[in-house]
């Protein structure tokens, strides 16, 4: 008899037990009616017992559930390759998480777990780590979030981005989910080697376990402020109201920016983005930027009458103290006398008619008279402004992708008007003899292009060696490959830090971090890539992370790591170790390549061994 053939026991559980009896004997005489009459009452009466044996080993207990759990498929995943729902792996008995870094550092860790069933109440939970002589790390060190999906139109995928800060997530059956580890090497936390668990549970009965071990360096890395690595990712505050449904500068905005600025400074941003005049960027990510400082004006305002003009920074000032508190102090960006991005000339000024209590426009271009006048009346206000505050030696007119024509005519304006000021420009032309920016950004392509590095590279040098100046590389809405696109392998955001150290550069520039799209969770898509608007999402409370931004931190934390163990390298005269970290630029900077690339964790563990071999000198 093949009992595999009989319906499931357990499928019958509402059966009056008659009715099962009927069933089972019913399939035993089809089975074993042409056998002689003793052969078929030995039969069944070995049938029965066994059935009764099965019954009485499968009876639920008085007061249990007898829902039959289901296991959990569970297994570790590289942080740079993005979990979708189809995930799987080829070693799904992989239950180990390796971790190694300097004290202070945050790293990351990523497991995947999928059932056959649904899972009721997924929740991850670290334990302790114990290390050497009875050291220990706290299990609160650790944060344990959840990829939330979101639709990408361009792979037609949903795809694992936002890390959801929930107690639990409800996981549907076959579907993949990744859960996120994010742990904060306590910064007094004695070097060693340190274990324990991450635990997966769930309300229906799945579970598995993942062994942690970390190898704490001898070495803290500094805090984000103090590193070296020059982060300048562009805010716009507006987005934030909008996308959390606020009234702009209201004070449950001013909340919501200090809980944005407080994320910005934990991921080692370095610059304050400010606008001095309202819509800088032509409502080009959908709706205006706001203005942090108001212009009043008695009236309509006309040529000749620009003394008239009053500022109020009151919008201006709390912004920049609260981005500075939070630790983003490098440097103030002041957009602009020019509106951007690309050839336009366009520069009006919008401002508040105190006479009929009122907003106009007045409409000009710059280089115009107009323009000439209004801001020769501005610029000297605004050097005061900054200086009372003890800003100025901070601050930076900025200028974004502007042309070599448009930029000689400011170059020659501000030489006239008010040499002082420092000069900040994304892409575009640098200046000259006469003038340079003080902060110059370069487009990846002139990273990738053997020509166009070769006509760059001097500049890179002569900026990167001068203590006053600052030189960074940056990606936009092109090239697709690499940059941190939500279709973008998270590999190419850590990808980041080590471009930076390879080709010289003091850092890396973006727009943006939090311009959101209308509905961010349903079509973050605006008419760009999907994701070049924003590394962190509109949470219920405030930003929530992304992938792609821990990722980020994670290659700025490489570049900082790397920097320490070359200066090391070079006070002890190793120059088989500075040979060995080359090499491991090398390797973890490829862009192309036959195997999967960039070797990056390989890359870092190589770093670190020469900081073990090197100690703590330094």
């Amino acid at each position: 008899m093949n009992l595999n053939r009989l319906p499931a026991f357990h499928h019958h559980r509402a059966l009056p037990n008659a009715a099962l009896l009927i069933i089972l004997l019913f399939q035993a005489w089809k089975t074993f009616h042409q056998f002689p009459p003793e052969v078929i009452m030995l039969k069944i009466l070995l049938v029965l017992t066994g059935l009764i044996l099965l019954a009485l080993g499968c009876a639920p207990k008085s007061g249990e559930k007898t829902v039959k759990p289901v296991s959990l498929e569970a297994w570790s995943a590289p942080i740079e390759v993005r979990t979708y729902r189809g995930a799987f792996s080829r070693n799904p008995e992989n239950r180990n998480i390796v971790l190694a870094g300097l004290a202070g550092e945050t790293l990351s860790a990523q497991v995947v777990a999928v059932s056959t069933a649904d899972i009721r109440a997924l929740k991850g939970s670290l334990s302790e780590l114990a290390g050497p002589d009875g050291a220990a790390i706290p299990a609160s060190t650790g944060l344990v979030r959840y990829g939330g999906f979101v639709p990408v139109d361009e792979t037609m995928e949903l795809t694992a981005d936002p890390l959801l800060e929930a107690a639990s997530i409800d996981v549907p059956a076959n579907l993949a989910q990744p859960v996120w580890l994010t742990l904060k090497v306590p910064r007094e936390a004695k070097p060693g080697d340190y274990s324990g668990k991450l635990e997966l549970s769930s309300a229906s009965g799945q579970s598995a376990s993942f062994e942690v071990s970390l190898k704490v360096l001898p070495i803290a890395l500094p805090e984000p402020p103090d590193w070296s690595f020059y982060l300048n990712i562009w805010q716009d505050p507006s987005g934030v109201a909008r996308a959390h449904k606020v009234k702009v500068w209201s004070e449950e905005h001013w909340k919501l920016l200090e809980d944005y600025a407080k994320n910005f400074g934990e991921h080692g941003m370095k610059s304050i983005m400010t606008s001095i005049v309202y819509d800088p960027w032509k409502s080009q990510s959908g709706y205006p930027f706001d203005t942090m400082v108001e212009w009043k004006y008695p009236g309509e305002f006309k040529a000749g009458g620009a003394g008239k003009f009053e500022w109020d920074f009151k919008v201006f000032d709390r912004y920049v103290a609260l981005m500075i508190a939070a630790g983003v102090k490098d440097k103030i960006d002041m957009y602009a006398l020019v509106m951007g991005p690309g050839g336009t000339t366009d520069a009006n000024i919008r401002y508040l008619d105190t006479a009929g209590g009122n907003y106009r426009t007045a409409e000009m271009k710059a280089g115009e008279p107009l323009w000439r006048e209004t801001w020769t009346a501005f610029l000297p206000a605004l050097r005061t402004h900054l200086k009372e505050k003890g800003w100025f030696e901070i601050a930076a007119l900025g200028f974004d992708e502007k042309p070599e024509k448009i930029m000689r005519l400011i170059f020659d304006f501000m030489i006239q008007t008010a040499p002082d000021f420092k000069l900040a420009a994304s892409g575009g032309y640098p200046g000259d003899k006469r003038k340079w920016s003080e902060e110059v950004v370069i487009h990846i392509d002139d990273l990738v292009n053997p020509e166009r590095w070769a006509a760059v590279e001097p500049l890179v040098k002569s900026m990167h060696a001068d203590k006053q100046r600052r030189i960074t590389w940056y990606t936009a809405c092109m090239p697709h490959f690499p940059n941190t696109f939500l279709f973008s392998p998270l590999r190419e955001s850590r990808l980041i830090g080590w471009l930076t150290w390879k080709h010289g550069f003091d850092g890396y520039t973006r727009w943006a971090v939090n311009a959101f799209p209308e509905n961010v969770w349903l079509q973050p898509r605006f008419k760009w890539p999907t994701g070049d608007m924003f590394f962190v999402y509109p949470g219920p409370n405030g930003p929530l992370d992304s992938m792609r931004w821990e990722l980020l931190r994670q290659g700025i934390q490489d570049y900082e790591v790397l920097r320490m163990a070359w200066e090391r390298a070079e006070k002890a005269n190793r120059q088989d170790l500075l040979e060995k970290l080359q090499t491991a630029v090398r390797r973890a900077s490829v862009i192309d390549a036959c195997r999967w690339i960039p070797y990056i964790e390989e890359a870092r563990a190589t770093v670190n061994e020469v900081l073990l071999e090197l100690g703590s000198q330094g």
